[in-house]
């Protein structure tokens, strides 16, 4: 099933990458002009053959996506949610965790099982993610609720200094302590997901990996050498209902 016609081929965009392009030039201007602007028309060329390739990529999995639902599920999808999907999604080809999130909320759309979970707000909650913030979706598709922190500096008994915020236990392959406090504050901000400081998980093992990282450690170190407290303080971070309904239309 063909879902869309592709602005030129992966042939053509190859061709146009080896092609001389001044040739309605002058030789010796045209050389100069390669000299000065060849590379910048090679890298434009480059992207053009990459988004090519990953529209393609695309219209596949969302081909296969579709084909694959059971014919006594198929619906109707959504002019609404589809609509707005497919015309966000052409700013996330490059992610392949953010391309396979519009794949399963535009076939999502047509299954009778998951339709009713999908909120029109998705297509453009979807658009403002990260790859990061995919990642710690995924996290929190096996882990609903996940420990974090508070780290910073007591300045008296009653006052702190905090140094980082959402520092969380369990970080995704490729991520770092500080891109996920990032997408906590992102996915926070969308309605995906709550913080709280006023209750924790009942499992305190589970914050011990934030004892390991570098904020803390640092925050140890500048509590040690200007004869300070560490400010710790231990949270939940966890999934709204939006969110919950946001992983099982989106996440795979």
């Amino acid at each position: 099933m063909s879902l869309m016609d592709l602005p030129g081929s992966l042939d053509t965009a190859v061709k146009n990458l080896t092609d001389n392009p001044t040739q309605n030039m002058g030789q010796s201007f045209g050389d100069l002009w390669y000299l000065v602007f060849g590379g910048i028309s090679q890298a434009a060329n480059k992207k053009r053959m990459r988004y090519a390739s990953d529209l393609k990529k695309y219209e596949n999995e969302l081909s296969h996506s579709i084909s694959s639902i059971p014919p006594d599920k198929y619906v109707e999808p959504s002019i609404q949610v589809a609509a707005q999907a497919l015309e966000n999604s052409k700013y996330c080809l490059s992610s392949e965790y953010l391309r396979k999130m519009f794949v399963n909320l535009i076939s999502g759309t047509m299954h009778a099982d998951i339709e009713p979970h999908i909120h029109p707000s998705f297509p453009e909650i979807l658009k403002q993610l990260s790859e990061n913030d995919a990642l710690m979706l995924q996290l929190l598709k096996n882990r609903p609720e996940l420990p974090i922190a508070n780290i910073g500096i007591n300045t008296s008994p009653t006052e702190y200094r905090l140094l980082w915020n959402d520092i969380c236990a369990f970080i995704p392959s490729n991520s770092s302590t500080f891109k996920c406090s990032l997408s906590i504050s992102s996915l926070e901000h969308v309605g995906l997901i709550f913080t709280t400081y006023t209750a924790i998980l009942s499992d305190h093992d589970l914050y011990i990996p934030i004892t390991n990282t570098p904020e803390y450690l640092e925050a140890q170190r500048i509590c040690k050498e200007s004869n300070q407290n560490l400010y710790y303080k231990q949270g939940i971070c966890g999934l709204t209902a939006l969110g919950s309904e946001f992983i099982l239309s989106c996440v795979s």
